[in-house]
């Protein structure tokens, strides 16, 4: 069985990390027809992660049901698929929900905290969140990750044991294996003993509360806000299209007006949803004249309500914007929330409340308290006029 590239973008043939290449069969006839990937226990071996994920990932990227048996070892998706298209397939689940975001490296391991699912990354030891739009990470909070050491992850002391990504064993392990293996024990040791302080939560973030009932709240809530009866509607059909993730494809896919964007978004259920403001921000805007994009989409962005919830959400959009998709932006931060305010988008009450702490929310504390400071300047001048208006109404 051929060896490929974990990274099939890195053409180097000496690149470290290796998995062995799809392979598929074809199985049935008729309605019963499907796909059978024989090797997918080696694969997500060399990936460090469960086999049901990627297979899911499948389904859902191709809308078609998936057969899991652990205990048999046969991981199946409904329907004739190529090994071609499959492993195209998960080149992206790699990109999505392996790869460290800042380093590119596949040494990561998936952390859950607070109802988010992050890459630990151990090559560079960052902690980078994957997409939680995408349906597969709804299926990682109900089916986390085994909390067991991994003899073909992270290598232990036996030096027969794997190294970490199925990289293929040597008879004869070198000396620089041996130290890199050293290193990595100490890496990931020094990971699982790492103290992260939770005392300046606000209530900007995800509640730190882990009992059941929290943990389905924040399911529902990184799912779109849906109802109960749409939550349980939601998990139980994981195939289907997330209305979320349609709205996205339909921004991107073509130019569309801001009325055509308003009514696929009431077509999909989503005309009154808060969370919808922060999909249409991160597909809509870009960093080329962002204050006139702002003129000229005020009038979608308040067409989907104006309460706490959806301005809040408008902030954590273009904070996530800022932070990181365009970081490039954030000096223009003071000049960006004026906009906001001017165009009646978000409130001053609003931004006052958001200016009392940087938050994770929506993207690093790191990065949030950087737009804070760049905003000092605009939430300065809100407050003096804020003093302005009080001294005129005590006249």
């Amino acid at each position: 069985m051929s060896n490929i590239n974990i990274r099939r973008d890195v053409k180097d043939s000496f690149y470290r990390y290796k998995m062995p290449r799809l392979v598929s069969k074809i199985e049935g006839k008729g309605n019963g027809i499907k796909t059978v990937i024989s090797n997918m226990s080696d694969v997500a071996r060399a990936l460090s992660r469960p086999p049901s994920y990627p297979t899911k990932f499948f389904g859902i990227e191709l809308g078609a049901q998936v057969k899991i048996e652990d205990k048999n070892d046969r991981y199946i998706v409904n329907g004739v698929h190529e090994a071609d298209k499959l492993q195209s397939l998960l080149d992206v689940f790699i990109t999505k929900f392996v790869l460290c975001a800042s380093c590119k490296s596949p040494e990561t391991d998936l952390v859950i905290k607070d109802g988010t699912i992050l890459r630990q990354c151990m090559a560079c030891g960052k902690r980078t969140e994957v997409d939680m739009r995408h349906r597969l990470s709804i299926y990682i909070l109900k089916n986390p990750p085994p909390k067991v050491k991994k003899s073909g992850q992270h290598a232990a002391p036996d030096s027969s044991s794997a190294p970490h990504n199925g990289i293929s064993d040597s008879k004869n392990p070198s000396d620089e294996d041996d130290d890199q293996d050293e290193l990595t024990r100490q890496i990931t040791n020094d990971a699982a003993n790492l103290k992260i302080d939770d005392s300046d939560s606000d209530r900007w973030d995800i509640d730190a509360d882990v009992s059941e009932e929290a943990v389905a709240r924040r399911q529902r809530e990184l799912a779109g806000s849906l109802t109960l009866d749409e939550r349980d509607e939601f998990e139980n059909d994981l195939d289907s299209k997330d209305p979320y993730d349609e709205l996205g494809d339909f921004i991107t896919e073509g130019s569309h007006s801001d009325k055509e964007i308003f009514a696929k978004s009431k077509d999909l259920g989503l005309s009154k949803k808060h969370r919808a403001t922060i999909v249409i921000i991160q597909c809509l805007f870009t960093n080329k004249d962002i204050l006139g994009q702002i003129q000229s989409h005020a009038s979608l962005l308040r067409s989907f309500g104006d309460s706490e919830k959806h301005q809040k959400s408008i902030l954590g959009g273009f904070e996530r914007l800022l932070g990181e998709t365009y970081p490039e932006l954030m000096p223009r931060t003071s000049h960006i929330f004026k906009a906001l305010y001017e165009e009646d988008i978000v409130d001053e009450d609003s931004f006052l409340v958001w200016s009392e702490k940087p938050s994770k929310k929506y993207t690093s504390r790191e990065n949030s308290k950087k737009i804070h400071e760049y905003s000092e300047k605009f939430i300065q001048w809100l407050k003096e006029a804020e003093e302005d208006d009080s001294e005129e109404d005590s006249d």
